[in-house]
């Protein structure tokens, strides 16, 4: 891990000199699965990333550049399609990757918006988000996939091991056994609910893998997606059930109408959704296990959705839908 805020810098310097751009500014934004900065390049800005993760938590794809240069491409070829995703930008070689003291780097063209905040949600903009993700899945489907393309999997094994992660946990006492298992009998129920269900092109694909609210932007009145930096293969299921996490449950409907426009819905989505919901908080919850900062965090949200999510899924309860 990078703890220099010199150092930083100092290599963000060296990643640039790839790029035909001319720097007047670089600002240090965040250290999560990637040290990102805004390059200010005085008529136009860009956000540069150094792939490493902050804890390894988040895993080693930031250090394989075949896996970082799959992102780029998908992204690339979203923006063929006219969506307002992130624009990847090559260096001076032609390639989306660069090299920097050892690191893997790649430049971004900014997105211009404000963070979606909660009080910033409306009809309007669930209306958008549903037909944006829809648009985006729709592409997956269809999109071929180019030779040498990778991307890790979110699937059943993934969130296996999410939760063994967890497992230190109970023994230094963050987490209690009973809240463990379950959220452990929730996903065995969401892998008998996902066995039921066909895998193929309508319902398996290409993910964004974090559509939580501080992924979306609002510029002008449109909604716009970033940080594609942990899309993935998986189901459908998982991104929807991400984006319903953080909106309010009344906007629900008017997002899955919208999404349904452009991408199906499989038959039982309602307890697959909700199972989906569980899953990705176990993911979020192994990021959280090794990071000192997000302990707190991690003592009450676990203890909160084992006892009013997942005990009322395992019941067969719905708690989004009726």
């Amino acid at each position: 891990m990078l703890t220099s805020a010199n150092r930083r810098l100092e290599i963000a310097y060296e990643a640039l000199k790839h790029y035909e751009i001319k720097p007047t500014l670089v600002t240090f934004l965040q250290h999560s699965e990637n040290i990102t900065f805004c390059v200010d390049c005085s008529d136009e800005f860009f956000l540069l990333r150094l792939h490493s993760p902050r804890t390894e938590s988040f895993g080693k794809d930031g250090l394989n550049s075949q896996v970082i240069n799959s992102e780029m491409l998908w992204l690339e070829a979203l923006r063929r399609e006219n969506l307002p995703v992130p624009l990847p930008v090559k260096n001076k070689a032609g390639d989306y990757v660069s090299k920097a003291a050892g690191m893997n780097a790649t430049l971004l063209a900014w997105q211009e918006g404000s963070l979606l905040t909660r009080e910033m949600e409306s009809e309007g903009t669930a209306a958008q988000i549903g037909s944006l993700v829809g648009r985006i899945h729709a592409h997956a489907s269809r999109w071929q996939i180019p030779a040498g393309f990778s991307r890790p999997q979110r699937d059943s094994s993934y969130f296996q091991n999410a939760l063994i992660s967890l497992r230190p946990a109970i023994q230094d006492g963050r987490i209690s056994y009973s809240d463990y298992k379950s959220l452990e009998t929730s996903l065995e129920l969401l892998e008998e609910e996902s066995r039921r269900i066909p895998r193929n092109i309508q319902t398996w694909g290409l993910l964004h893998g974090d559509l939580h609210r501080g992924n979306f932007l609002l510029h002008d009145g449109q909604i716009r997606i970033i940080d594609f930096s942990m899309c993935a293969f998986g189901h459908f299921a998982y991104d929807l059930a991400t984006c319903l996490s953080n909106m309010r449950t009344t906007f629900h409907p008017i997002f899955l109408e919208q999404y349904r426009q452009f991408s199906p819905l499989p038959s039982n989505y309602e307890r697959l959704l909700e199972g989906y919901f569980l899953a990705s908080y176990i993911a979020t919850f192994s990021l959280w296990i090794s990071d000192i900062r997000a302990q707190e965090t991690l003592i009450q949200r676990v203890s909160y959705i084992a006892r009013e999510y997942a005990s009322r899924f395992n019941r067969d309860e719905r708690f989004w839908f009726r």
